[in-house]
């Protein structure tokens, strides 16, 4: 029998039977779950340190091409809106190596954290990719962009809704 490695072990993971087979994020008023990933260069990076912030998660991996096209509108708006947001990038599973490759040729700036076992992402009930959940800034979830839709105009309305003045 072969074996997959974890990239494909999660891409089998988050494909599901049928899209009725798909379960939600948590819904908006939830507290968001609490974690701590590493960084690109294994600094721990955890989500209550963001409190008084507006997060978005980024769940994401390389392979992905949705993942590609939303990675450049994030970091415009990473770029564009500093003071009023923070994105975090969950990658799911890949190797530092290949996502430290992506993120240098793109020009990705703002933080990429590794799920290497998927935990965080099952804690969200992230069962297909990209998927964005807005983290308000005190720590509910209050939006999201799932199956990946997300667009400048995700993004502005987002910040028109969510964003401290």
């Amino acid at each position: 029998m072969a074996r997959l490695g974890l990239s494909g072990l999660i891409l089998v993971a988050l494909l599901p039977a049928s899209p009725a087979a798909l379960a939600a994020p948590p819904a908006p008023g939830e507290m968001a779950h609490p974690f701590t990933l590493p960084d690109l260069e294994d600094r721990q990076v955890s989500l209550s340190s963001l409190r008084g912030r507006l997060v978005l998660l980024h769940f994401w991996a390389t392979w992905c091409p949705t993942c590609r096209e939303e990675m450049t509108i994030l970091e415009e708006a990473a770029r564009v809106h500093p003071e009023k947001l923070v994105i975090l990038g969950i990658n799911l599973g890949e190797k530092r190596s290949r996502v430290q490759a992506y993120v240098k040729e793109a020009g990705i700036t703002f933080p990429i954290l590794r799920d290497a076992r998927g935990k965080v992402a099952a804690a969200y009930d992230v069962l297909s990719l990209p998927i964005t959940l807005v983290v308000s800034p005190e720590g509910r979830i209050v939006d999201s962009v799932v199956m990946g839709s997300l667009d400048r105009e995700d993004v502005a309305r987002i910040l028109a809704r969510h964003a401290p003045d």
